[in-house]
């Protein structure tokens, strides 16, 4: 911070060699470069990048002057991110100063986690309608291209090839970096779970809130940590 001066920063997680191997997954999922994970915070982004309080630093008079987190339930950390920005106050990334990161135990836990998410960035594009980008747009567009290929697998075989090479090659480079194919395998059911929960949690919150008109909303409100 003395060399490269910020208002706020952050940096990427890891997982701990203790966490379980589902958990290994999950993070391999949320980190990796094949499935939109990269936004996160690493050397290789897909988007600017915004500090997430799962790894996030801010100077007091910053955080006072903004009036800290609002009273978003999920987003609120790319909330206040974004006022950060707008604020005229500078954000940096130090792809050195990680952290351990234990997330959901399983993966059930991990799609109520995902699919709150994109309903959040929906939530957020009403807030803030700039902030909405095409690298979110990402998952919402996998999901729809995974349930057109399923559903025209009965009448064409080779619709399932593109889905089948995409989860080899999650389970290929998973396998490589954890040094495990079972974490390798896991990370087929983590990656597909990260990125339809939050499409479908995306596509939700579109009809509800763009197309319906409705108000901002949450998923999974009495059973998220069950």
């Amino acid at each position: 911070l003395l060399s490269s001066p910020a208002d706020a920063f952050g940096g990427p997680d890891r997982a701990h060699a203790s966490f379980s191997n589902i958990q290994k997954a999950i993070n391999y999922s949320m980190t990796s470069f094949f499935t939109t994970g990269g936004i996160r915070g690493g050397k290789k982004k897909m988007d600017k990048f915004y500090p997430r309080s799962f790894n996030m630093g801010i100077k007091r008079e910053v955080y006072v002057a903004l009036g800290g987190f609002s009273k978003m339930r999920f987003g609120e950390d790319i909330d206040f991110s974004i006022r950060i920005f707008k604020g005229g106050y500078r954000c940096r990334l130090f792809p050195n100063a990680w952290v351990y990161h234990k997330r959901r135990t399983d993966l059930k836990k991990f799609f109520k986690q995902v699919h709150n998410s994109g309903i959040a960035r929906i939530n957020l594009y009403k807030k803030y309608p700039e902030s909405l980008k095409i690298v979110h747009l990402l998952p919402a567009v996998f999901t729809l291209g995974t349930a057109v290929l399923l559903l025209g697998a009965p009448f064409c075989p080779y619709s399932l090839l593109p889905i089948g090479l995409y989860a080899l090659l999650v389970c290929a480079d998973s396998t490589v970096k954890n040094r495990s194919l079972r974490i390798g395998v896991y990370s087929i059911a983590a990656s597909f779970i990260q990125l339809i929960g939050y499409g479908t949690g995306f596509w939700r919150a579109w009809w509800k809130r763009c197309v319906r008109g409705k108000d901002e909303f949450e998923a999974f409100k009495k059973n998220f940590y069950k």
